[in-house]
């Protein structure tokens, strides 16, 4: 849409059915209509009351509506003990919860969607916690495809010592330096070379596949 914007003389086309606006969920919602689903992905941290909007999702849905909440819990784990207290990406989702904590913008938010879920008036509440691997470590087929991203969509990963491209990496690790910067230096104190060296530790125990970490998704 954005790129359409910029290039009118682009064709551009959405299915008839589908509309879009662009609104401030934090704000009072005044849609004159209800709604039959509401989907919310990767929203930790963007929101500061979560109370209030897990309310007014309940508000402007239709009697047997749903709500989906999908999100990451920066909490990295392992079944063997590899994730150690000196593992430098634990350390970084560490000083992320701690940093967004001081903006009031939680990023362990999907700790307590089940407790608000109910107190909003919601019934039939289901959780379902994924194991995101950290890179292609599992064995398990299904686990290390998660894990995995396609060749074809990163073929430089090659040259690396990473392995043909992983899903998880590419998502999180390569994009940590957007990720941290404003809640390192402006809520942690920290100088950006400082959050670089630290960064390039996290990196690097993000790519190892002997830890055999995993986020909850």
């Amino acid at each position: 849409m954005d790129f359409a914007d910029e290039h009118p003389e682009t064709l551009y086309s959405v299915p008839p059915n589908v509309t879009f606006y662009v609104d401030d969920l934090e704000d009072e919602w005044t849609y004159s209509y209800k709604f039959d689903f509401i989907y919310g992905r990767m929203l930790t941290g963007s929101i500061a009351d979560w109370p209030r909007f897990i309310r007014q999702s309940f508000e402007f849905l239709e009697p047997g509506g749903w709500l989906e909440l999908s999100d990451i819990l920066l909490d990295l784990k392992s079944d063997d003990g590899t994730v150690t207290p000196a593992c430098a990406a634990q350390r970084w989702a560490t000083h992320m919860l701690e940093a967004a904590a001081v903006w009031k913008r939680p990023l362990e938010s999907c700790k307590f969607y089940r407790e608000q879920l109910a107190a909003a008036g919601f019934r039939n509440i289901s959780q379902q916690i994924y194991k995101w691997p950290s890179n292609p470590w599992p064995k398990d087929p299904k686990y290390k495809e998660l894990g995995m991203k396609l060749l074809e969509r990163k073929r430089d990963l090659v040259q690396t010592n990473i392995g043909p491209g992983i899903w998880t990496y590419e998502n999180l690790g390569n994009g940590l330096s957007g990720l941290s910067l404003a809640l390192f230096t402006r809520a942690l104190g920290w100088s950006p070379a400082q959050l670089e060296v630290f960064l390039a530790e996290a990196r690097r125990d993000m790519r190892d596949k002997s830890i055999h970490g995993w986020w909850p998704m």
